[in-house]
Order: C-alpha cells, then structure tokens, then sequence
C-alpha cells in the first residue's frame, strides 16, 4: 500500500517537547468504591434510566436507553447496587446520573451474539452489537447503524476517515493504544466498520512521526484495497474535523454542522479499538484509557479506567501534593478548567491534564529568556533553540495590551480568516453582513489565536460572543451555510 503524505497548509500550530507528556506506561486502576455514571456521555441525546435505587445491577447491563430518540444506551460500569438517581452538572450541562456503590468484584457481563468469527455475523447482527455495547455515541458524529446512532444512515456514509495523529500539546499515546495484538485488533475494527458502512471509502490518517506504526499498519493492511494511509504532521488543529475533512478530502466543510452531514464520519484510533471490543469480545463501552498529562501528576502514565471513576479518585492516588493544580479534560487549547473534582469521567474522556496554578505576576515578562517556555513568536530564547522539557502553567505571562496587528493570529488561523479583525468589530459591537462576510462564523473555536497573541488578548472568546449575538439576532450560521452545501440528516440534526 502507497503511503500518501499530506501538508496540513493553512495555519496551524505544532505543539513540540512539552513536559508532562504521557509516557508508554498503562496501568489498572482499582474499582473504586462509588462511581456516578451519567446518562448522556458523548454523541446523542439523553437516555431514560430503567434502573431503580436498591437495585442490583451487573457491570455491562444497559442502565439507560431511548429507542425514539438518537441516542446509545448507557452501561453500568462496577457490579453493585444502584444508590441513587441524581441530577449533576456534567461537562456544563445538567444530566441525570446513576449512583451505583461497588461490590469490589471486576468481572462485566458480555454481549450477547458476540462473535470471534464476526465475518459471519450479519450486517445487522454487528450494527447491534455496536449500538448495544454504547460505542456507537463516540465521536463527533456517532458511528451509524439501523438503529438511532447518528443522524444518518449507514449507506450514507460516503467516507470515513480515522485519525491518530496527536496534535495536542499532551496527547494519548498510540504505542499504548496499539500495543502488541492491539495492532490487528485495530486492522479487525477497521474491517468491521466497512462491513457496516460497505459503501464508504475508508482514509487513515497518522503522525508521519511515528513512521515504525506506519509500517506495521502498512503490512497488515497490503492486501486491503478499500483504505487509504495518510502521514501527517501532528499540527494543531488538525484532529478536528473542520480541518482534517478538507485535508484529506480536498472538499469544502459546513461550519457549525456535522461531518456526518456531509456525509462523513471521523473516528479516533481508541474509538476502532472499541469497536473491535465489542463485536469480537463482547465487551460493552464501561472502561476507557486515559492519559495524564502535564506536570501535575506523580507519574504521566496511561490507566485504564471504568467509566464513572471521580476525578477526585484519580487525583487523592496520582496528583502531586502540596502544590495547587488546575484540571482540564481532553484538550488544554478547547476545554475549560473543571469546576469540581467529583465530575465524573465519562466514555469520551482520554486525557487529564494537571497543570500548575501559577498566580503570580510577571512584570515584563518577554523581557526574560524564557528558555523552557513556548513562544510562537522570536520573543524568547526556546523559538532559537530545541527545547526538550517545554513547561506550561495557569498564568498568561504578561501584561493585556491594546492589537498591535501582528498578524500572529492570522498566521496561525486554520480556517484563513482574520481573527484580530472580526474582534475589533465585535467590540465595537458592529454585527451585521460585514462581519458575516469576513467569516466570523468560519470559526471552529480553535483558541490558536488566543494562544499566539502577543497582546493577551482572548480573541477566540470576543469572537464566540459575536456568533453567540448574530444567532440571537436570527443571523444563524444556516443562512450562510445550507444554501450552499448538499447537506443530509439535517432535521435530525437541529434536533439533537
């Protein structure tokens, strides 16, 4: 198989040599004793719980389903009793959850109709299994089958594209994900999920870094003439799907919307693994790998946890002591600091990343050498010198200060707007077709923009205001957007 290497070419940003990345250690975390499992996790909408308090309940049985409605059902993740049903604030969204007090045995209860031999299963048969074990609700776009998964069907996929590629500054490790057997487990995923979506083209895209896994995943898959493998360079924000879509497909992608309504769908490497999870060993979706990363932790290593485990469980056993640390699930550059450590980790977590509070202000602070920090600019010394130990922490390392048009945020924009110019306009407050014409609704939310600004000016934020104004005013993203593209599963998708 030809490996086609790809150049990621507007803007974006590679994340280099940062302290406190994962190293390729997996561990087991023990079952803790409690663990509150939510009834929404990931793609679709809520589930209706069928479970009661004083209930005894098996690691793997469904707690939650709704037919109706696109959704996956939820597992319980422990064997043990069903303490409460509560409501809780959950990634910042109010959900019901299922209290459920461990009886400290780890064995989980199989699918049924699961198959080493899946080639002989019937479409319908793995489509099933995929739904029934939960891991049709990962990703962006949810994974379709014949029941309500995602917002299309199956055969109308066109492409499907799956990525491992670590664009984050901390990133889950693909040598752990792809470990040993875990390499043809993953090929066997792969082979699943065309059976189920047979007419779609299958892409993989790779951190051409990691050349060694390239080639193993080039051997094993020599005689497959149904997927292409791409090398890219781990450039931010490449994994998302706004930009990886026009990447590898060359083709121009609706902002605001899914990729499944262009019909594509984008999965991770874990997702694929999953799947094989589910078919082959008939594991249902209740434990997840997830890496920690940053210099919060005692050791970064990867731990294989059940779905539900507290935050607060991780931290009281592997989070530095004596020192104040901000956390942050999945991506440091999109996602907000957790408000609390009794959030639960759900079926799409994969990274917890520890970084150190650091309050202090720093007067001039592009005045010192800054030799271990990150600097998209020549400011400091790291931009001159490769830097192996890169460190980051909470404080924004300088003083507010009007635009100076840089063009840094230009530069770095993946989407080849002009960041510094729709923020003017928004704190202007001048909203109207201008602004819409200079594509303030092109944005994906990146936050490289507010990363490389010199002036410490929270660009992204000003400008999520502005969208957030326009749709209030009924000058939506869809006036821009749906005359203009082919677009499929729409009325499923305005009402997730």
């Amino acid at each position: 198989m030809k490996v086609n290497y790809k150049k990621f070419s507007t803007g974006g940003y590679e994340f280099k040599d940062f302290k406190g990345n994962p190293i390729n250690k997996v561990i087991d975390m023990e079952i803790p004793q409690t663990l509150t499992i939510p009834l929404k996790q990931g793609f679709g909408g809520e589930v209706s719980v069928i479970v009661k308090p004083g209930e005894y309940v098996k690691a793997g049985q469904i707690i939650g389903i709704d037919k109706n409605a696109i959704s996956s059902p939820v597992h319980s993740s422990i064997n043990g009793i069903v303490e409460e049903i509560k409501t809780i604030k959950h990634l910042n969204k109010e959900v019901n959850a299922v209290v459920i007090k461990s009886d400290g045995t780890k064995e989980w209860q199989p699918l049924e109709g699961h198959s080493r031999e899946w080639n002989k299963l019937s479409t319908e048969q793995i489509q099933k299994l995929l739904y029934m074990s939960g891991v049709t609700s990962l990703d962006k776009s949810g994974i379709p089958t014949i029941f309500k998964s995602s917002v299309i069907s199956p055969e109308q996929v066109e492409n499907v594209i799956v990525y491992g590629i670590g664009t984050e500054p901390f990133n889950i490790s693909l040598s752990v994900l792809l470990q040993d057997e875990r390499k043809s487990q993953f090929v066997t995923g792969l082979k699943i999920l065309k059976k189920v979506m047979s007419n779609a083209k299958f892409y993989l895209a790779v951190n051409k870094k990691n050349s060694k896994l390239i080639q193993e995943l080039n051997n094993l898959l020599f005689d497959v003439d149904w997927i292409e493998l791409y090398a890219l360079p781990p450039k931010y924000p490449l994994e998302l799907d706004e930009v990886l879509i026009p990447t590898i497909l060359g083709k121009k992608y609706p902002y605001g919307y899914l990729a499944a309504n262009i019909g594509v769908i984008a999965l991770s490497m874990q997702t694929v693994t999953q799947v094989y999870d589910a078919v082959v060993q008939g594991k249902p979706l209740i434990e997840r790998t997830v890496a920690l990363g940053g210099t919060g932790w005692k050791e970064n290593v990867h731990m294989k946890v059940r779905v539900g485990t507290s935050i607060e469980d991780i931290t009281s056993l592997y989070l530095k002591e004596h020192e104040s640390y901000r956390l942050i699930l999945n991506s440091m550059l999109t996602n907000k600091s957790l408000t609390s450590k009794s959030l639960p980790m759900d079926r799409t977590s994969s990274v917890l990343i520890a970084l150190k509070e650091n309050k202090e202000r720093e007067v001039f602070s592009w005045l010192r050498a800054g030799k271990n920090k990150d600097s998209y600019s020549n400011a400091f010394l790291c931009s001159l010198m490769k830097v192996s130990n890169k460190s980051c922490d909470t404080n924004i390392h300088g003083e507010y200060r009007s635009c100076i048009s840089c063009g840094f945020c230009e530069d770095v924009c993946p989407v080849d707007i002009i960041p510094h110019l729709i923020q003017k306009y928004v704190k202007k407050n001048m909203l109207d077709e201008e602004v819409i014409d200079y594509g303030i609704f092109n944005c994906i939310g990146c936050n490289l923009c507010s990363y490389v600004c010199t002036s410490k000016i929270d660009v992204a934020k000003d400008i999520r205001e502005g969208q957030e104004k326009l749709t209030k005013d009924e000058c939506g993203r869809d006036t821009i957007v749906e005359p203009y593209f082919d677009l499929i599963g729409l009325k499923e998708f305005k009402n997730l």
